[in-house]
C-alpha cells in the first residue's frame, strides 16, 4: 500500500466536496430516521426534587461537633428503617414502602453544617413533596425520642418541587443524522485513500532511491476551430 501524502488528503477532501449532495441526502435521511424513531418511543418521564430545611441545635457541646460528624450521624438516622417506615405510614395513601423511600431521599448541608436539608426525588412532584415532608417529620420525632430534646427543628417544609432532569428522546433526533453525516464522510475519505493512486514522484521512489515508475503529465486536448491544441 502506498504511503499517504498531503496530496492524498487534499484529494480526499475534494472528493467530499464532489459528493456534497450525497452527504446531504444521507444526513437528511438520518434526520427523518431519528424523528421516526423518537416518535415511536414512549413518552419520557421527568424527575422532580423537593427539599425540607432543618435546623440542628446543640447546647454546650457545640464547639466539639463538626459538619462532617453531623452529616455522618444524621444520614444513618434519616435513611434508617425506623425513620423511613414511620414516614411511609404518615403518607400511606402514596402506597410507598420504607425501602422505596430510602432510595428516594438524601441529607445534605451547605456552608453551615447546622442547617441541614432533606431532599426527596421522584417522577411525581407531588410524591417528592409528600416524601420530603414525611421523612422530615419522622426524623424530627425519632431524634427527639432518642435524645430526649428538641435538637432538630423544621425551618422550611417542602412546598414545591423542582424539575431536575428530563430523559427525553430529543437527543436521538440529533445523534442519528450526525452519525449518518460522519460515517458517510469517513467512508468517502477511506475509500479515496485506499485506492492507491500515485499522485507524486515521492511515491514512485523506494527507500534506496530506485525509481519505480514515471508519472506522465497529461494535457487536456480541446478542439478549437477544427484544430487540436
Amino acid at each position: 500500500m502506498l504511503e499517504i501524502t498531503g496530496e492524498d488528503i487534499k484529494q480526499a477532501f475534494i472528493e467530499l466536496l464532489k459528493n456534497k449532495l450525497l452527504i446531504a441526502a444521507i444526513t437528511i435521511a438520518g434526520l427523518f430516521a431519528g424523528l421516526l424513531f423518537s416518535a415511536r418511543q414512549p413518552v419520557p418521564e421527568s424527575r422532580y426534587e423537593a427539599s425540607v430545611t432543618l435546623s440542628v441545635v446543640f447546647g454546650q457541646n457545640l464547639g466539639q461537633i463538626t459538619g462532617s460528624t453531623i452529616i455522618s450521624n444524621y444520614t444513618e438516622i434519616v435513611t434508617s428503617n425506623l425513620v423511613t417506615e414511620y414516614a411511609a405510614s404518615l403518607i400511606a395513601e402514596q402506597g410507598l414502602t420504607g425501602e422505596e423511600i430510602q432510595q428516594m431521599i438524601r441529607i445534605s448541608s451547605g456552608n453551615n453544617p447546622f442547617v441541614q436539608k432533606i431532599t426527596a426525588r421522584s417522577d411525581s412532584p407531588g410524591t417528592a413533596i409528600y416524601v420530603a415532608n414525611a421523612v422530615a417529620e419522622s426524623f424530627v420525632e425519632k431524634v427527639s425520642v432518642i435524645t430526649g430534646s428538641n435538637t432538630i427543628q423544621v425551618l422550611d417544609p417542602a412546598r414545591s418541587a423542582n424539575i431536575i432532569s428530563f430523559s427525553g428522546n430529543g437527543n436521538i433526533r440529533l445523534i442519528v443524522p450526525a452519525a449518518a453525516f460522519v460515517l458517510t464522510c469517513v467512508s468517502l475519505v477511506v475509500a479515496e485513500l485506499s485506492m492507491g493512486i500515485v499522485r507524486s514522484v515521492k511515491q514512485c521512489v523506494t527507500d534506496e532511491g530506485e525509481l519505480l515508475a514515471v508519472i506522465p503529465k497529461v494535457r487536456r486536448i480541446r478542439k478549437k476551430g477544427g484544430k487540436l491544441e
